[in-house]
C-alpha cells in the first residue's frame, strides 16, 4: 500500500482505491455466486446450520460492504481517503478470508470423500477469482490466497488419497503463478502510476510555459501570424485580430489563408484590391520566398506594415502593425513640407510680380507708410497725376505730391482755393476711410478710395470714373428729353430730388411743385390692395385718377441713395381690356350675362347651395314667334325687342339672376323662398311685363313668353342636367300653347330620356340599315304618273315603324339630320336609275341641308355615283329655308339649276309667301300645301286661295303641284281650276315603287 507521506505514494492510493472501486463489486458478486453455489450442490445429510447459516452470515458482511463500495463516489477519492479504504479492504479480507477457510474445512470433513475434491475446486477457484480482483492492492490480494486457498490446497495433500495429493500440489503451483505474476502485475503498475506523476509534472511545466508564451504572444503591440505549408494558420495572437476586425471565435489553427482572406474583405479590412488580385500577389514567389517588408492600406482607413519571414518547408511567419497614424502623420508633415516649399516658392513668385502686377490694373495704386511718404506705386498712378511725376519717389511725403501737383494746375476744383482744398484733402486723408470724387485737369475724373492700415501707413487707389461722369451727362440729358413720365426720389424718405418736362406735363403740375412733393402725394389709396393689381393709382393736379405702371431702378443721385423711376401710363390701356373682359361675358346686345358667364354663376350657385342646404330655380324663357318678327320687320327691330324684352325681364327678376343664352332664349336663376311658389311668381310677372306691347319705330309689337321651371336640387343636382330639365320644362311649355309656364316633373324627364335615346339611336340609324325610303307617285292632268315624291321612313329594332313627324324635329335638333339628307338624297337617286321610265324623283331638302355650303357638291356626287340624269332630279325646299338669308339662298339655287336639277318651292301658301321670291328664284314647280287641299269643298276661302295660287303660278310659267288629294270632289276641282299635278293617298299612299304604281292604277279607275 502506498505511502501517504511519499507524493508517489499518493498517486498510487488514488490509482489503486480508482480500480479497485471498479473490481471489488465484481468481487463480492463473484462470492456471493461461490458460496450460493457450494451451498446448493451439498447433499442434504449436512448440517443446514453448516450449509446456509454460516455462509448466510459471511454474505450479508459480503452485500453491505458491496453497497458501500458502490456509493463511493470518484470526486471523494483524496489519498487519505484511499488510504482508509485500503485499510479497512485489508483487515476485511482477512476477516471475510478466515470465515470462508473455517467454512470450508468443516464442509470438506462433513461431506463425503467421493465430494471433497469438487467442492475444494469450486471453492479454490473462486478464492482464486478473488484474488486476481484484488490484485492491484497486493497485500489483500496475497491474504486472500494464503488465508483462504492454501488451507485448501494443503487439506488435498494431506488427504492421502493419490488423486487428492496431485491435484493439491496443482492447486499450490497454481498460487505460486498467481502471486508471482500479480507482484509483477503490481509493479508494472507502480512504474505506470510513477510516469503518469512524472508526466502530469512535464505537462503542467509545459502548461505554464505555453501560458507564459501566450502570454507574450497576446501582449505583442504587433499581430503575429504563422501559417505552414499548405497556407493554414498554426497560430495568431490577438493584434493580429484586432487589426484586421476578425472575430476569435471564427479564426482558428488550421484554418486557410483563403478562408481568412474572405472574413477580412467581409469585414472591410482588405487591401485596396480584389481578392483575386490580392491572392496573385501573395503567392507570388518575390514575396512567398523571400523577406519583405510592406506598407499595406486597408478599404477602411487603416495601414498596416507588414514583415514577412519565410519558413522552412514554405511555412511563413509575419508581423503586422498598425502604422495607421504615424503614416498618415508622416503623409502630412510631407505634405505639409511640400506645401510650405510652394508657398515660399509662390510667395517669392508673388513678389516678384507684383510691381507687375501692379502696373497691369487699371485702377491706380499707392502705398503710404505711417508718416504719409510713398512706398509703392504703379504706373496707372503716375499717368493719373502726370502733372506731378518727377515728385513721386519713394519716401516723398504726401503733401509735397499734392503741393506740387497744385502748383502745376493738376486739380480743377481746387483752382482759386488751393489752401482750403489742401487742408480739406489732408484732412479727408487723415480719416481711416474716405471716398470722394476729384476732378481733374483735361476734365478726367477719378474716385479716391483710401484707406488706414494696422501699421498707421495708408493705401490709396484711384479709378478712372470719366466715362462714368459722361454718361451721367448723357442720362440727364435722356432724362429731360424723355417722352414719358420720370424721376428721381429719395431711396429712404421718396422726397422727389428731380423730375422732368413729361411728368410736369402729364401730372399737370410745375416742376417747382412736384420737386417739393413726395412720391407718396402722387398716389391714390383705394379700397383693393396693390397685390390685386398690376399696376398703381396716380392722381394729376386736377384730381383725375390714372392708372400706371413704374419701372425703378437704384442709382445714387448727389452723393446719396435714390431710384430713378419711368411712369407708363395704361389707363386706356386696361378701360379696353376691361371691356373687352365685360364683353367676353356679357351679351353685346342685350348687355346681359352670356351663356360662359351663366355656366360659372350656375357652378356657383350650386356650391351656395351645398353649403348652406337649400335651393334655388333655373327658369328657361323663350320669346314666342320671336323669329316672325325678325322675318317680317328684319333684325334691327327685331333687335330692338330683343334689348327691351332684357329690360322687362331684369325689372321683372327684381334682382335675380338673368342671362341671355340664344337668340330668343333667356335663362334666369332665384333662390328666393319658398321655392316653387317664388319662381312661378317670378315667372308671372315676367309674362305680366310683356303684356304692354313692345313699341319700335311705330310698330307695336306683342310678344309672349314660355317659360319652363327645374329646381335644384330636386330635379337635378348638377348644371347639366338642370338646365336640360328647364329645357324640357320649357319644351313641354311651347308645346301646350303661349304663354304657358311648366314646372319640369319625372314624366318630362321620361320624355327627355326617350328624346336622347331616339337622338342615339338616330346617329347609328343609317350605319345599321334601320332607314328606308317610301315613294308617292306624282301624276299629271292626264292620269298619267309623272315622278315620284321619296318619303324617309324609320324602322327602328324596338319601337317599330317612328313617324316621319316624329324623327325629324329630332335629327335637326342633333345635327343627325346632315348624314340622313345625304342618305336619302343617294338612296333616291340609285332607286330612281333603276327604273324603266325616266320618271321624275322629288327629294326633300331640310333646312340643315341647305345651309351647307357643299350643298351642290352633294348633288353631283349623288348623280355621278347613282348615273341618274340631272332633269330628273327634282330638289323640295320651303320657304322658310329661302328668307333666313336670301343672298346666299339665291347664290344655292343658282348653283344647284347650274347642275341641271329640278327646284320645286315646297309648302306654298303656309309661309309668308312672298312674290318676291316667285321673280327672284330659279323655280321649276310650287307645291300647294296638303292644307289647302284639304278645305276645298269645305272652304270658300281656301278655293280662293288655291285659284290665286294656280293663277300666279302659270302667269310666271311655272306649274303647280297640289299636295294631301284624298278625296275625288277635291281632285275634281283641282283639275277645274288647272291644276297641273297631283299628289295624295288617292292618287297612290307611300310604299315601294310597285306598290304605288298598281294602287295607282286601281284609284285612278274609280275616279275616272
Amino acid at each position: 500500500m502506498g505511502d501517504i507521506a511519499d507524493p508517489l505514494g499518493r498517486s498510487l492510493l488514488v490509482e489503486q482505491i480508482t480500480i479497485l472501486r471498479k473490481q471489488v463489486p465484481v468481487l463480492y458478486a463473484v462470492l456471493l455466486v461461490d458460496t450460493i453455489s457450494v451451498g446448493l450442490v451439498l447433499p442434504s445429510t449436512v448440517s443446514p446450520w453448516l450449509r446456509f447459516a454460516l455462509p448466510a452470515a459471511l454474505l450479508a458482511i459480503c452485500v453491505v460492504r458491496l453497497v458501500q463500495w458502490v456509493r463511493l463516489k470518484p470526486s471523494q477519492f483524496t489519498p487519505e481517503v484511499a488510504h482508509r479504504q485500503l485499510t479497512r479492504t485489508r483487515l476485511l479480507a482477512v476477516v471475510l478470508n478466515a470465515g470462508f477457510v473455517f467454512w470450508i474445512l468443516a464442509l470438506l470433513v462433513a461431506v463425503e470423500p467421493n465430494l471433497r475434491a469438487p467442492v475444494a475446486l469450486l471453492v479454490y477457484m473462486g478464492c482464486v477469482g478473488a484474488a486476481y480482483c484484488l490484485g492491484s492492492f497486493p497485500p489483500a490480494s496475497r491474504l486472500t490466497m494464503l488465508i483462504a486457498a492454501a488451507p485448501i490446497a494443503t487439506v488435498l495433500l494431506v488427504s492421502g488419497d493419490g488423486m487428492m495429493i496431485s491435484l493439491g500440489i496443482n492447486l499450490l503451483l497454481l498460487l505460486v503463478l498467481l502471486g508471482r505474476m500479480i507482484n509483477t502485475n503490481f509493479r508494472s503498475f507502480v512504474r505506470l502510476v510513477q510516469t503518469h506523476g512524472r508526466l502530469i509534472e512535464e505537462g503542467a511545466r509545459a502548461t505554464a510555459y505555453a501560458e507564459r508564451f501566450d502570454t507574450a504572444l497576446y501582449n505583442m503591440s504587433q499581430g503575429l501570424c504563422f501559417f505552414d505549408q499548405d497556407q493554414r494558420l498554426i497560430v495568431c495572437n490577438r493584434m493580429y485580430l484586432e487589426i484586421y476586425d476578425l472575430d476569435p471565435e471564427v479564426v482558428r489553427p488550421g484554418m486557410r489563408l483563403n478562408d481568412i482572406v474572405d472574413l477580412r474583405y467581409s469585414a472591410g479590412s482588405a487591401p485596396k484590391m480584389s481578392k483575386q488580385e490580392y491572392l496573385v500577389w501573395r503567392n507570388s514567389e518575390p514575396v512567398f520566398s523571400e523577406d519583405s517588408d510592406t506598407i499595406v492600406e486597408l478599404t477602411n482607413g487603416r495601414v498596416v506594415r507588414i514583415r514577412h519571414r519565410p519558413m522552412e518547408g514554405k511555412g511563413w511567419v509575419a508581423t503586422h502593425e498598425d502604422v495607421t497614424k504615424r503614416y498618415w502623420t508622416e503623409a502630412a508633415l510631407t505634405a505639409a513640407k511640400a506645401a510650405a516649399e510652394q508657398a515660399e516658392a509662390a510667395a517669392r513668385a508673388a513678389h516678384t510680380h507684383l510691381t507687375e502686377a501692379l502696373d497691369v490694373v487699371p485702377e491706380g495704386l499707392a502705398v503710404y507708410d505711417k508718416d504719409d511718404r510713398l512706398v509703392l506705386w504703379n504706373r496707372q498712378y503716375a499717368e493719373f497725376y502726370s502733372a506731378s511725376r518727377e515728385a513721386l519717389a519713394t519716401g516723398t511725403p504726401f503733401e509735397t505730391i499734392l503741393r506740387i501737383g497744385l502748383a502745376r494746375g493738376q486739380y480743377a476744383e481746387a483752382v482759386g482755393r488751393e489752401e482750403e482744398w489742401l487742408a480739406e484733402r489732408m484732412a479727408h486723408h487723415s480719416l481711416p476711410r474716405h471716398s470722394h470724387e476729384q476732378h481733374l485737369a483735361g476734365d478726367r475724373w477719378v474716385r479716391v478710395e483710401e484707406r488706414r492700415t494696422a501699421d498707421g501707413g495708408s493705401i490709396g487707389v484711384r479709378i478712372d470714373i470719366t466715362d462714368l461722369k459722361r454718361r451721367e451727362a448723357s442720362f440727364r440729358l435722356l432724362f429731360e428729353e424723355n417722352p414719358l413720365p420720370m424721376w428721381v426720389a429719395d431711396a429712404k424718405t421718396r422726397q422727389l430730388l428731380a423730375v422732368n418736362g413729361a411728368m410736369c406735363r402729364h401730372y399737370g403740375y410745375a416742376r417747382e411743385a412736384l420737386l417739393g412733393m413726395s412720391q407718396h402725394q402722387l398716389e391714390c389709396v383705394e379700397s383693393c390692395s396693390r397685390s390685386e393689381r398690376d399696376f398703381e393709382l396716380h392722381r394729376t393736379s386736377d384730381g383725375e385718377v390714372i392708372q400706371v405702371v413704374i419701372e425703378c431702378r437704384p442709382l445714387v443721385y448727389d452723393g446719396r441713395a435714390a431710384q430713378v423711376s419711368v411712369a407708363f401710363d395704361v389707363t386706356d390701356r386696361n378701360r379696353t381690356q376691361e371691356k373687352i373682359s365685360y364683353l367676353a361675358c356679357h351679351d353685346a346686345l342685350t348687355e346681359l350675362p352670356n351663356r360662359a358667364a351663366l355656366d360659372r354663376y350656375l357652378v356657383d350657385a350650386i356650391e351656395r347651395a351645398q353649403a348652406t342646404d337649400s335651393g334655388f330655380a333655373v327658369l328657361w324663357i323663350d320669346l314666342d314667334h320671336f323669329k316672325e318678327i325678325n322675318d317680317v320687320f328684319g333684325h334691327a327691330i327685331g333687335d330692338a325687342v330683343l334689348r327691351e324684352g332684357s329690360r322687362r325681364l331684369q325689372e321683372a327678376a327684381q334682382g335675380s339672376y338673368v342671362a341671355r343664352v340664344g337668340g330668343d332664349e333667356f335663362i334666369c336663376i332665384t333662390d328666393q323662398p319658398p321655392l316653387p311658389a317664388s319662381a312661378e311668381l317670378v315667372a308671372t310677372r315676367m309674362q305680366a311685363a310683356f303684356e304692354r306691347p313692345i313699341e319700335v319705330d311705330g310698330h307695336a309689337l306683342k310678344v309672349d313668353l314660355c317659360v319652363g321651371v327645374a329646381l335644384f336640387p330636386r330635379d337635378a343636382d348638377n348644371a347639366v342636367t338642370l338646365l336640360a330639365n328647364a329645357g324640357a320644362a320649357l319644351y313641354r311649355a311651347k308645346h301646350e300653347g303661349r304663354g304657358a309656364i311648366r314646372l319640369f316633373t319625372s314624366a318630362m324627364d321620361q320624355q327627355l330620356r326617350y328624346r336622347r335615346a331616339m337622338e342615339h339611336d338616330l346617329r347609328l340609324a343609317v350605319d345599321r340599315g334601320e332607314l328606308y325610303l317610301d315613294y308617292q307617285p306624282q301624276q299629271g292632268r292626264d292620269g298619267a304618273t309623272n315622278g315620284y315624291e321619296a318619303l324617309v321612313r324609320w324602322r327602328h329594332p324596338v319601337r317599330g315603324i317612328v313617324p316621319p313627324g316624329e324623327f325629324i324635329p329630332v335629327a335637326e335638333k342633333s345635327g343627325s339630320i346632315a348624314e340622313i339628307d345625304d342618305w336619302v338624297l343617294m338612296e333616291a337617286c340609285k332607286e330612281a336609275a333603276s327604273w324603266a321610265q325616266p320618271l321624275r324623283i322629288a327629294v326633300n331638302v331640310s333646312a340643315a341641308q341647305f345651309r351647307r355650303e357643299n350643298l351642290d357638291v352633294q348633288v353631283r356626287k349623288a348623280l355621278r355615283q347613282s348615273g341618274l340624269s340631272a332633269s330628273r332630279l327634282e330638289l323640295e325646299i320651303t320657304e322658310g329655308v329661302l328668307i333666313e338669308d336670301l343672298s346666299r339662298a339665291k347664290k344655292t339655287m343658282q348653283s344647284l339649276k347650274a347642275l341641271g336639277i329640278l327646284i320645286a318651292l315646297d309648302d306654298f301658301g303656309t309661309g309668308y309667301s312672298s312674290l318676291s321670291y316667285l321673280e327672284a328664284f330659279p323655280l321649276d314647280r310650287i307645291k300647294i300645301d296638303r292644307s289647302f287641299a284639304a278645305s276645298l269643298g269645305q272652304s270658300e276661302r281656301a278655293l280662293a286661295i288655291v285659284r290665286a295660287v294656280i293663277g300666279l303660278a302659270h302667269g310666271l310659267g311655272v306649274p303647280v303641284l297640289a299636295e294631301g288629294i284624298e278625296t275625288g270632289a277635291q281632285m275634281s276641282l283641282l283639275l277645274h281650276e288647272g291644276c297641273d299635278e297631283m299628289q295624295g293617298y288617292l292618287i297612290g299612299p307611300p310604299g315601294s315603287v310597285a306598290a304605288t304604281k298598281q294602287s295607282g292604277r286601281l284609284l285612278m279607275q274609280a275616279v275616272f
